[in-house]
């Protein structure tokens, strides 16, 4: 049994804001992986690969996780928060992940760039980074098992992940830089449960998808990167501030929704 996981930072237990202590963000992150590896293992799972997924992907340190267990670090890549899944992992876990940006009591909430992205529909659903994510692994025909994060992400999300996909929520947004923290024992101990059962069902996991080709609309957060942005041949400008581009497959869904955040990183020195 391998298991993929892409880890966040926004929907870890014990934390509330991208201020927090980047030691502690390491240290938060860490033992809710650990805890979702535990158990995994306990279910069957004997193979890992994690992707570090938060801002440059340099939070998880490589001699935090055990021997059995692939870190993909770093930035810039392809698949950004996705690098390293392939077809031959069994499942994948979203660890640690949020909301959609503009979605009330979210933690720290954006989609894929905070500094760029205002909202992303495919075929006109409205989408957040577990969609997304959750689209390309379908392709490759891995289905997610395990999501966790805050509560307005289980509240957006299980209506697109039924049973019997694990969720578990790991605190609640009172604003968006503030958070009812749950004690961290018991949500461990959910994390390692959830995990267990996850891979224990995983031949009963069904998968998020949509019928492509897909229709992509971006809306940025100004104007300006609008303007930055259809400079990219791939983009038509709708309004002043959404795009919309085609896909005929969900790897390119994702891999233009990433370069786009990458190449808009530019509009930071320009007002």
């Amino acid at each position: 049994m391998k298991v993929f996981i892409s880890i966040d930072m926004e929907g870890i237990s014990g934390l509330a804001s991208w201020k927090e202590d980047s030691r502690r963000i390491t240290e938060m992150m860490v033992g809710d992986l650990l805890a979702v590896m535990e158990g995994a293992r306990e279910g069957g799972a004997r193979v890992f690969r994690v992707a570090d997924s938060h801002s440059y992907g340099m939070n998880i340190p490589p001699e935090s996780l055990p021997p059995n267990a692939e870190l993909v670090r770093g930035f810039p890549r392809p698949y950004y928060m996705m690098e390293g899944l392939t077809d031959e992992f069994d499942i994948v876990f979203l660890v640690g992940y949020h909301a959609p940006a503009g979605t009330e009591f979210g933690q720290m909430d954006h989609t894929y760039s905070s500094s760029s992205y205002y909202r992303i529909t495919i075929n006109g659903k409205e989408v957040g980074e577990a969609e997304i994510n959750a689209l390309y692994a379908s392709e490759l025909g891995v289905p997610v098992g395990l999501i966790t994060g805050d509560r307005a992400l289980y509240e957006f999300s299980r209506q697109n992940f039924p049973d019997p996909v694990r969720f578990v929520v790991t605190k609640e947004g009172v604003t968006r830089y503030a958070a009812l923290l749950f004690p961290l024992e018991r949500v461990r101990e959910e994390l390692r449960k959830g995990a267990r059962e996850a891979v224990e069902r995983s031949g009963e996991m069904g998968f998020f998808s949509l019928k492509p080709p897909y229709e992509v609309e971006i809306e940025f957060l100004d104007t300006l990167r609008a303007d930055l942005a259809t400079s990219l041949s791939f983009l038509r400008r709708t309004s002043g501030r959404k795009v919309v581009f085609e896909a005929k497959r969900a790897e390119e869904v994702l891999r233009h929704i990433v370069s786009i955040a990458a190449f808009l990183l530019s509009a930071k020195n320009l007002g």
